[in-house]
């Protein structure tokens, strides 16, 4: 039976080059091999970049859009505060007049007012007291 040929013993590697090139096709497989391996690389490494660009150029525009709509909504809350607070002042000064020029009528809106709010009271509790 013959000796399988073993690359480490200097006769045999010299048979293998010599003989179908074994060993230089399976160097040139593994150095194809590697350098198919490297090429993978640097594409999935491309496309990580590129894919981290666009994820980072979304949460940019993202995080503009957000900026944008917070100021929209804060102005339109300041205004909005700003317009019931002036109504409030108004409504105040013109209740304060009103009860200057009319106090009866005002003494009895107030007394009927607080009637009523004492029925509606009376009505939610009333049941306990039954």
């Amino acid at each position: 039976m013959a000796e399988p040929a073993n690359p480490v013993n200097p006769e045999n590697a010299d048979m293998a080059r010599e003989g179908d090139g074994g060993v230089v096709s399976a160097r040139q497989r593994f150095q194809k091999l590697g350098e198919d391996v490297q090429s993978k690389y640097k594409k999935v490494s491309e496309d990580v970049r590129r894919g981290a660009e666009r994820a980072s150029d979304e949460i940019r525009r993202g995080a503009e859009r957000a900026r944008e709509t917070y100021e929209e909504v804060s102005e339109n809350a300041q205004r909005s505060y700003k317009r019931v607070r002036s109504e409030a002042g108004n409504l105040s000064r013109e209740v304060s007049l009103y009860v200057r020029d009319n106090p009866g009528k005002a003494l009895l809106i107030a007394a009927g007012a607080g009637f009523l709010l004492g029925l509606i009271a009376r009505g939610r509790g009333g049941s306990e007291e039954e």
